[in-house]
């Protein structure tokens, strides 16, 4: 599959079946993530793969993940991230959603399906899973195979035309 067709095919999926993902298949949606860039290449993402039992456990505390067999809890390292050099503001929310990014299509690309979870409680994310205090966790992707009822939404393909997006200067 070439990469505009992943990107026009991959989408957000809310039921899954209980199928686990391969060990193969995870190891190299990590790889993707480990490859993608970061500012300054200081790498400052934290992933944590979250699927033994008592992980999911925890996990469904903060978010149902829609039933998914495997999440990755994506975080980034405030004393390893770059800060900006005007803002002084830190990349490191940055540089995990470009991780979280390169995962999600790496991972449609292996056939596996994900959701982009940002809706939990971060500080609950952070007591749970014993983070300390500069490892941030910024978002959860959900990994597996999608149930039946788990297509994209009717919204999917609805997208603004580029004039409305870009600028030409």
């Amino acid at each position: 599959m070439d990469f505009m067709t992943l990107c026009a095919e991959r989408y957000s999926v809310r039921s899954y079946l209980p199928d686990p993902v391969p060990e193969a298949l995870l190891a190299e949606i990590l790889r993707a993530g480990q490859l993608a860039p970061t500012a300054k290449n200081n790498q400052s993402q934290k992933v944590l793969v979250l699927q033994s039992q008592k992980a999911q456990q925890k996990l469904h505390a903060l978010h149902t993940c829609y039933g998914a067999p495997l999440a990755l809890l994506v975080c980034g390292d405030e004393e390893i991230a770059c800060n900006r050099p005007i803002t002084h503001h830190s990349m490191a929310e940055m540089d995990a959603s470009i991780v979280a990014t390169h995962m999600m299509l790496a991972a449609k690309s292996l056939g596996v399906d994900s959701t982009w979870i940002c809706a939990f409680d971060h500080a609950l994310a952070s007591e749970l899973f014993e983070l300390p205090a500069h490892v941030k966790p910024h978002l959860i992707l959900a990994l597996g195979y999608p149930a039946k009822d788990g297509v994209p939404s009717p919204r999917h393909t609805d997208r603004k035309p580029l004039e409305q997006t870009v600028t030409y200067l």
